[in-house]
């Protein structure tokens, strides 16, 4: 199989996670972790994990903790030629706090490497990437990187994570070439919701509602239709972060192996979110090669 490829986001997470319910203004104990992160890069690591092949795009410091990152994904197997390491720049970083019940209470992200990674930068790696059968960007990236990867020539399918409400904000006015849009509810909205979304043209979606479900969308007979999946019963969520990346892994991964059926592939996406969502990692150690063997037989034994 050719390396799906993951363009965006790599960063090194800090995480802090109260030890009882915050109170504003005051100083509040926390136990602290750090580990490997960003959007684009937690998708990769999830798909080396299902054992299938992954190249990451990113821009990372000539630092210490770009070599970390570099040193980490390399060892998980991730095709790294195109990286763009910035000399001068910073690595970007990531902190996140995390509330008693395993809810994100406030995320802060810095991302100054990653904004030198430009239609330019983008252009250098086109050769390699236009013949894979699959390609994700995060809406981390810069809104001109994001319009020129949308209109470059391409043998396969192209998939955009939103990542925040406020980063919709760099979502490209044409979405006619975009193949599936992946985000959350709060995401969806702040992108101007279902008219304003068919009138970009966007044609298919998968809309994250947390406890909600799934909603699978696409766009025929000039409206929207949608499929609820709803989502699997979970009695204690341990940490919410890296979920949407794991949920989108599942969904490249079933998309990759020939289920194009999109309520198939955002149920292996939820399968992925469900493990994540009871560790404390942002990409949860459980997820394995094995798993696969749910696409092709989803009544199986788990």
């Amino acid at each position: 199989m050719k390396p799906i490829w993951c363009i965006g986001g790599a960063v090194w997470d800090r995480k802090l996670r109260l030890l009882a319910p915050a109170v504003a203004g005051s100083s509040n104990p926390v136990r602290e972790s750090g580990n490997p992160g960003g959007v684009a890069r937690n998708v990769a690591h999830n798909l080396c994990l299902l054992g299938l092949p992954a190249a990451l795009l990113t821009a990372w410091g000539d630092d210490g903790a770009g070599r970390q990152l570099q040193q980490h994904c390399a060892a998980l197997g991730m095709q790294l030629d195109a990286v763009i390491c910035v000399a001068g720049a910073a690595t970007g970083s990531y902190t996140a706090v995390i509330g008693s019940d395993g809810s994100l209470q406030l995320g802060l992200a810095q991302l100054d490497a990653l904004a030198q990674l430009g239609p330019e930068q983008l252009r250098d790696s086109l050769p390699v990437r236009r013949q894979a059968s699959l390609q994700l960007a995060d809406l981390n990236l810069r809104r001109d990187s994001l319009e020129a990867w949308l209109a470059e020539p391409r043998d396969g399918l192209a998939v955009l994570l939103g990542v925040s409400e406020p980063k919709m904000a760099a979502l490209p006015e044409d979405l006619g070439r975009l193949d599936l849009l992946i985000a959350n509810a709060g995401e969806w909205q702040a992108a101007g919701g279902n008219t304003e979304l068919a009138r970009r043209g966007l044609r298919r979606a998968l809309v994250t509602q947390g406890e909600q479900g799934v909603r699978c969308g696409q766009w025929q007979d000039g409206r929207w239709q949608w499929q609820l999946l709803k989502a699997p019963a979970l009695q204690t969520v341990v940490d919410a972060t890296g979920a949407g990346d794991a949920f989108t892994a599942g969904v490249l991964a079933a998309l990759a192996l020939g289920h194009v059926e999109l309520g198939q592939a955002a149920a292996f996406g939820q399968r992925l979110s469900h493990l994540c969502l009871q560790s404390l990692h942002s990409v949860s150690p459980d997820i394995h090669p094995e798993l696969l063997i749910e696409l092709e037989n989803p009544d199986a034994p788990r």
